[in-house]
């Protein structure tokens, strides 16, 4: 059921510690709508009842309701008003007014939300697809898109801000700690992605990785008899991102795996035949990963990348297949 001329767009509800997340959402939503956003809006519960504050932009002041759903949410003070507010507006009618975001994979949803509810999984298809259903469902709930003010505008520049400072962090030790863990979990992903097709018996990939704590280069190898890659992660200088870069190259032969060298030899090895290089990337959400260096083409998780890999590497496989690539001189 829709509103008559509530007083936003848009009303998030979120756990603290996704702060960031909700963020994003509201840089993505204000450019063009009104949201309520708990960390923006924090002065207007001064003077006020806040549980009723805190309710009305929910119950019956906003034409869509976002949910930033973990198992906690719904369990904190806050959270827990809001959900109230939300369930009483989904029973009376507004179930198209809720756009319930699951953060993480789980099975542990709100036992009030309906089996058939379709919910916004955000590990698979992220902010910006969010964000235009989101817009979507405005729209369809009677709002319209705003134009730009100054006010508003000062408040995106402010966010910027804040964004733009954060990325400079990742040069920081607790950054760079972080660009390691997203790259162990990347080959993780490879590695898991691998066995899978290897267990369904669709392919036999063979995959290998050697990563070495403060190693120069850490590295996952994707082979068959045909072909091969290898994702590197280059790091020339230890606590330092200077000079650094994932590379993925696509050789046109089987190379060696680490596990190999010393017990076998080549006369000669495969040709590489392709390089695309990878950088670090801080996404809007503050979630590290991924993005293609001088391409805008947008924040890549380590579990997309991981994806990205294998196929890559399974194309790589069709190409060679089809005749498509050379195949390494013997002599």
């Amino acid at each position: 059921m829709a509103l008559d001329n509530p007083e936003y767009d848009v009303a998030i509800s979120f756990l603290a510690k996704d702060e960031a997340i909700a963020e994003a959402f509201y840089r993505g939503l204000s450019e063009t709508l009104g949201v309520f956003y708990y960390p923006k809006n924090q002065e207007d519960l001064a003077g006020t009842d806040g549980m009723e504050t805190m309710r009305k932009p929910f119950l019956e002041d906003s034409r869509v309701m976002v949910v930033l759903y973990r198992e906690q949410w719904g369990k904190t003070r806050w959270t827990a008003i809001e959900e109230t507010a939300i369930k009483e507006a989904c029973f009376n009618g507004g179930w198209k007014r809720l756009f319930f975001v699951a953060l993480e994979k789980t099975g542990l949803l709100p036992n009030w939300l309906p089996e058939y509810y379709v919910r916004y999984n955000f590990e698979e298809f992220g902010i910006d697809q969010a964000i235009g259903i989101i817009k979507s469902r405005v729209l369809e709930n009677g709002g319209q898109l705003s134009p730009m003010t100054p006010l508003k505008k000062a408040e995106l520049l402010r966010i910027d801000e804040q964004y733009r400072y954060d990325k400079s962090r990742m040069d920081s030790p607790e950054g760079l700690a972080q660009i390691l863990e997203k790259v162990k979990e990347l080959f993780k992903e490879i590695y898991a992605g691998c066995e899978e097709l290897n267990t369904q018996g669709h392919q036999q990939i063979v995959c290998e990785s050697n990563y070495q704590n403060r190693a120069t280069d850490q590295a996952i190898f994707l082979i068959n008899e045909q072909v091969s890659i290898t994702v590197v992660w280059h790091q020339l200088y230890f606590g330092r991102l200077e000079n650094s870069g994932l590379y993925l190259r696509e050789f046109n032969g089987r190379i060696l795996l680490p596990s190999e060298l010393g017990h076998f030899m080549q006369l000669r090895p495969p040709d590489q035949i392709r390089e695309i290089e990878y950088e670090p990337e801080l996404s809007r959400s503050r979630e590290y990963g991924w993005t293609l260096k001088r391409k805008s083409q947008g924040f890549i998780s380590s579990k997309e990348l991981a994806t990205k890999c294998i196929l890559q590497f399974m194309e790589l496989m069709e190409k060679m297949a089809n005749g498509k690539i050379r195949r390494p001189k013997m002599y």
